[in-house]
């Protein structure tokens, strides 16, 4: 009788999900098909399975039939539906040897609560730098030449650097600069390795007092630029360019 009865349940999935696949058309939800932080392949692979789910959201498509459907491999379906289970809450549950999985199906048409994933590692990682920068306690006076000593309770960081280049841009130049935090501070982090803080802040207030500045623009990225502290260094040891390093020859008649 048991038998009977899971025969009958296997028939009637099979009749919905022949159903599902005469409709036509799979349907991707808008609110996956506008993330930003998942592939193509695992928005298509929500759309098939959001087309395909039954009365309890759930679905049973076989890994080989998604596959051989879209034309790819199992590895693929894997991949895509390992990075939906990860980002958007499915859930997928394994029935045993041949048979195929059940995909429980959230309701990804709650826009509400679906935060992508980079958007909250963004948040966390924006409130780290926050916290960092608030425990390094700094306390800045500006003196009459108008550049800033700077007291530092706890060793500087790359957010330090980055706070005091756009600081001075403001100051000097009116406005507040775009930062690539990861690619600026990355740099930044590597110059503290080699030079002090007071040694960086003097880099920056002669890259923003310089011609260079005008050629190059408010980017942090170009102030700690190997050219740009080879001109800086030149500058201080009583050079004015770099052609002192490297002298052209003129033709002059």
């Amino acid at each position: 009788m048991n038998g009977l009865i899971r025969s009958k349940r296997l028939t009637c999935s099979k009749v919905k999900f022949t159903l599902a696949i005469m409709k036509g058309f799979w349907a991707i939800p808008q609110q996956i098909a506008k993330r930003k932080d998942l592939s193509l392949k695992a928005k298509l692979i929500a759309g098939v399975l959001w087309s395909m789910k039954n009365s309890n959201s759930e679905a049973f498509p076989s890994r080989g039939y998604l596959a051989e459907a879209l034309g790819v491999s199992i590895a693929t379906i894997d991949r895509a539906v390992k990075e939906l289970v990860a980002k958007t809450g499915l859930k997928v549950k394994r029935r045993g040897f041949g048979k195929s999985n059940c995909y429980h199906v959230p309701n990804w048409q709650e826009s509400s609560k679906m935060i992508s994933q980079e958007a909250l590692r963004m948040t966390n990682l924006e409130n780290t730098k926050l916290k960092a920068h608030e425990q390094l306690k700094v306390t800045t006076i500006i003196d009459n030449s108008n550049k800033y000593n700077t007291k530092v309770d706890a060793k500087a960081s790359s957010i330090d650097v980055i706070e005091y280049f756009k600081r001075r841009v403001k100051e000097l130049k009116g406005f507040y600069p775009e930062i690539d935090y990861g690619k600026d501070g990355r740099l930044a982090k590597s110059r503290l390795k080699k030079y002090s803080f007071n040694e960086i802040r003097d880099l920056i207030d002669w890259y923003l007092n310089s011609e260079h500045f005008e050629k190059f623009g408010a980017s942090l990225s170009i102030c700690l630029s190997n050219f740009i502290v080879n001109l800086w260094k030149a500058g201080k040891a009583g050079q004015r360019s770099i052609e002192a390093f490297y002298p052209t020859w003129q033709f002059r008649e």
